[in-house]
């Protein structure tokens, strides 16, 4: 049993009556930190540890195990981590900065091939007025996100559709801008996907990404990217890998900016601000699984950039004249 599953497993426990129980709150919070609960208590935590000795964790219930119902708690944890509807780092802050350094503009039409909950289309079309469309290619999320649209009266302004990256056949030269968060490390088919997405290019169009990037092609072998293989069936691209396979797809890499301090800050930020704030309507047993599965795949994925294994990438693709 790893530590992170310890950790959950010893959260569905009941509270004990001695001065030596340590809720999941402080539990988790050593954990994040790379400490043992005990020493967190001698550094002054003891007083808060008895308030919150009700910080515990229901008992396990019967799980169906459902895409639908793991889509859910996802979108409980990503709601409290980066803020209602959003499923990326920062939230509203950080996708209202993207979206005004794209320079976009209310006569934009806009596709998000990576929209997740929504959130970067919904402020691009509430902040900035543009004409949007959003695809997910996991089908639970792109319901509830779709559902966030339905409730704010936005389904027809903000629609948000499933897709497969494999079979994906967008309309020629349909957008202005397409965007693709933190997604193509991540995605199979994703060569066929970027192809899509320059089929999809109105004239002078741009296609925004922004992902994780292996530093070298020697470090795909290093313990930090096999710690990270379980997180995604793709393994990330290098820059120069990716510009070639912009150049297959009749795209060039115009801009790159590295902006790796920048993510390491908001996922410590998220996570740290997150793991401070646990408390008891929280915490449900399913909630928990699902909140120590993302857990370890940002404490690997920090690992790694810590290492400098990876880099985390902003990039504009324009058309090239002719395909190679």
């Amino acid at each position: 049993m790893s530590t992170s599953q310890q950790v959950a497993s010893n959260a569905a426990s009941n509270p004990g009556q001695g001065d030596d129980y340590v809720p999941f709150a402080v539990r988790f919070r050593a954990w994040w930190d790379g400490v043992e609960p005990g020493a967190m208590v001698r550094q002054g935590q003891s007083a808060s540890v008895r308030r919150n000795r009700l910080i515990v964790v229901d008992a396990p219930t019967a799980e169906s195990g459902s895409s639908e119902e793991w889509a859910d708690l996802r979108y409980r944890l990503w709601s409290r981590l980066y803020g209602e509807g959003f499923s990326l780092p920062g939230g509203q802050e950080v996708t209202t900065q993207f979206l005004k350094y794209i320079d976009l503009q209310k006569t934009h039409t806009v596709l998000d091939l990576a929209a997740g909950l929504g959130g970067t289309i919904r402020a691009a079309a509430l902040q900035f007025g543009a004409t949007v469309m959003g695809l997910e290619p996991d089908a639970d999320v792109a319901e509830l996100g779709m559902k966030i649209s339905l409730i704010r009266g936005l389904e027809a302004r903000v629609p948000i559709s499933n897709y497969d990256p494999e079979t994906i056949s967008l309309a020629d030269q349909a957008y202005d801008v397409v965007i693709i968060r933190e997604r193509l490390a991540q995605t199979a088919g994703r060569e066929r996907l970027l192809a899509q997405a320059e089929k999809a290019l109105a004239s002078n169009g741009r296609i925004m990404v922004t992902d994780l990037m292996l530093s070298r092609t020697d470090l795909r072998s290093s313990t930090q990217m096999q710690a990270m293989a379980g997180d995604t069936e793709i393994e990330p691209w290098t820059l120069g890998e990716f510009q070639e396979e912009c150049g297959r797809c009749g795209l060039q890499v115009a801009l790159f900016r590295d902006e790796t301090d920048g993510y390491r800050r908001l996922l410590l930020d998220s996570w740290t601000d997150f793991s401070n704030n646990i408390t008891k309507e929280t915490l449900d047993r399913p909630f928990v699984d699902a909140l120590m599965r993302e857990a370890e795949v940002m404490k690997r994925r920090i690992t790694a950039i810590n290492s400098g294994c990876l880099r985390y990438g902003y990039m504009e693709l324009s058309r090239t004249s002719s395909k190679s």
